[in-house]
């Protein structure tokens, strides 16, 4: 171990350290810095449902698997994982205990801000041609981790944090474009501008998730034939165009059976016009009824393991 990953090493102990000192409940806290999260789980958790928004996220300590379609993705301590899209996922913390619990620290990152601070910095970002995955996880660099720290001191004055914090963001944005793996962060990222137009037909599906649509409307979106548009949409997402509408209109429809809405207008709302083909479709995905998995989700304070 050389003397960069020695103190790699131990700016991520600290890391640790300053969060476990910190009383935080199951799942992510927010801090006086909005796009700044801690992430705590005491023990390995059930197979759960949710939409991955555009993030950076550093793991501290125990281990979390990710299934998106048919693939799995296992990251650990150590590991950083960055989300360019909208990303509809199964997760599961797979180590942690209350000794050694699940931590990590989550900040929301745009694609946005990722290109204008590598057009403002004028770097050379050269990526592999080729599709990227909506998912990438790597190793962040000494300065990366250190910005990290100067953030989670920074989250302890809220005053100086509204002024401070988005200086620090940036310094880690610049930091992950200059480190190695910099090219792989940057066309991850900055998948919305890719010319295939693959980037187009995701963002349309999830702004219009609600409304029908076609294989062939989408394939003239994007400019390309229905076998590309399949086969660049499953490299991106690992799933199909219409799976991927299907568990955004299921993502968003538990939100709202959450918030109280009855069964029949939350499948009116995300696109359903069969309250029976909608109830069939989330049992699915989720493993019971509408109005069973809510009322689990809420009384019991947790949920059945996948099926299948």
């Amino acid at each position: 171990m050389n003397n960069r990953q020695t103190d790699a090493k131990e700016t991520l102990d600290r890391l640790l350290a300053s969060c476990l000192k910190i009383p935080l409940a199951s799942g992510a806290s927010r801090t006086a810095i909005p796009f700044l999260a801690v992430l705590k789980e005491s023990g390995p958790t059930l197979l759960s449902h949710g939409v991955l928004k555009p993030s950076l996220c550093i793991v501290l300590q125990g281990r979390k698997r990710l299934q998106i379609g048919a693939k799995e993705i296992e990251y650990t301590a150590g590991d950083f994982l960055s989300a360019s899209i909208d990303m509809p996922v199964n997760g599961q913390v797979t180590i942690a205990s209350s000794q050694s619990p699940y931590i990590a620290l989550r900040i929301d990152l745009t694609p946005g801000e990722v290109a204008a601070v590598a057009s403002e910095a004028n770097l050379d970002l050269r990526p592999e041609t080729g599709l990227q995955p909506g998912l990438f996880v790597g190793k962040p660099c000494l300065e990366v981790l250190e910005g990290f720290e100067k953030l989670l001191r920074l989250s302890l004055d809220a005053r100086a944090a509204e002024y401070l914090a988005p200086a620090i963001k940036r310094e880690i944005i610049y930091r992950l474009l200059d480190g190695e793996e910099g090219p792989l962060f940057y066309k991850n990222m900055l998948l919305h501008q890719d010319a295939s137009g693959i980037g187009k037909v995701i963002d349309w599906i999830k702004g219009n998730f609600d409304s029908p649509l076609t294989i062939e409307e989408l394939a003239e979106l994007g400019n390309m034939s229905i076998s590309n548009l399949h086969y660049k949409f499953k490299e991106v997402t690992s799933m199909a165009p219409l799976q991927y509408q299907k568990r955004l209109r299921l993502q968003e429809a538990r939100r709202l059976l959450l918030d109280g809405a009855n069964v029949t207008e939350t499948a009116l709302q995300v696109g359903y016009q069969s309250s029976t083909q909608f109830s069939r479709e989330y049992k699915r995905l989720f493993g019971l009824s509408p109005l069973r998995h809510i009322r689990v989700t809420i009384h019991e304070g947790g949920l059945p393991p996948r099926k299948g």
